[in-house]
């Protein structure tokens, strides 16, 4: 534009103008954008590369965030396991207690039927307990096969399961427990209305009650194990979430800097702009 005559077809300056007026316009929507969102990148076209990155990091913090949850369902499942078991221990504490009483030659044979009526109802609640214990209709003590479930805790990377397992029973209620006999068996080990009775359900419930403390110290286990698993995964989604938040995140510091400065830059464009087309005009003046 040096030595450039006056002319009334093409104001390059005007031209000129209007094309920094263009970008510095541009630049103060784009700032106006970040600061408005609180985001780096406003559009693709703001970082194509950083927003496919940030993309598929907030993807995983999403997954693993679900995969807190799901490992929390997992715990859920143990407690309604180890709550239902805890009450079967505690049943059977009571039971231990009758039939130890009725072992007894100084308890007497109506005694003993009074003792017996309510170790057949202590039995008969362990029956119904286990039985009705359930997660969603799912019956947790079920027959003759372990209750599992694979708890997903991968992200949108790696898969990764944590199996959880109640154990399997040899069948339903009581008998799952032990407390009564097998088939062909000569003498049933659900009563202690008699003092061999007694004797013979002492043993009975000792065996269930190291087979309830074993399963809640399985459960007890897997529910750590989950409870560790939903530590490390928060974890692993706060590192997740800060690595994306360096790419997106605005520098609100920045960007007001950067506010101020297309402005200003604004405000001298139009200026100038008005200047150029007044320069144009001055060409009348060779007329007079």
């Amino acid at each position: 534009m040096a030595g450039q005559s006056f002319s009334v077809l093409n104001n390059l300056s005007s031209i000129d103008a209007q094309r920094n007026l263009y970008f510095s316009n541009l630049g103060l929507s784009k700032t106006l954008g970040r600061l408005s969102s609180g985001k780096r990148i406003v559009d693709s076209g703001d970082d194509a590369a950083g927003l496919a990155i940030a993309s598929g990091l907030k993807a995983d913090y999403t997954a693993l965030q679900q995969a807190v949850r799901n490992a929390n369902d997992g715990v859920a499942i143990i407690q309604i396991a180890d709550g239902a078991l805890s009450k079967l221990s505690d049943m059977l504490t009571r039971a231990v207690t009758l039939a130890e009483q009725a072992a007894s030659d100084t308890v007497g044979t109506d005694e003993k039927a009074t003792l017996n009526i309510e170790y057949k109802a202590i039995l008969d609640e362990i029956n119904r307990v286990v039985s009705v214990a359930n997660f969603k209709g799912e019956h947790l003590f079920s027959v003759n096969q372990a209750y599992t479930k694979s708890i997903y805790i991968g992200d949108t990377q790696l898969a990764s399961y944590i199996t959880i397992s109640i154990g399997g029973t040899n069948g339903a209620g009581t008998t799952a427990l032990g407390l009564t006999s097998g088939a062909g068996a000569t003498m049933s080990f659900s009563s202690i209305a008699t003092r061999d009775g007694g004797v013979a359900c002492l043993g009975l419930l000792r065996d269930a009650i190291a087979s309830v403390s074993q399963w809640r110290g399985v459960l007890g286990a897997q529910q750590n194990r989950l409870i560790n698993s939903v530590a490390i995964i928060q974890v692993q989604a706060q590192n997740l979430q800060a690595a994306e938040s360096v790419i997106m995140d605005a520098n609100m510091a920045e960007e007001v800097v950067n506010m101020t400065k297309y402005q200003i830059l604004l405000q001298s464009g139009m200026s100038s702009l008005a200047q150029s087309n007044a320069s144009a005009q001055m060409v009348l003046q060779l007329f007079r």
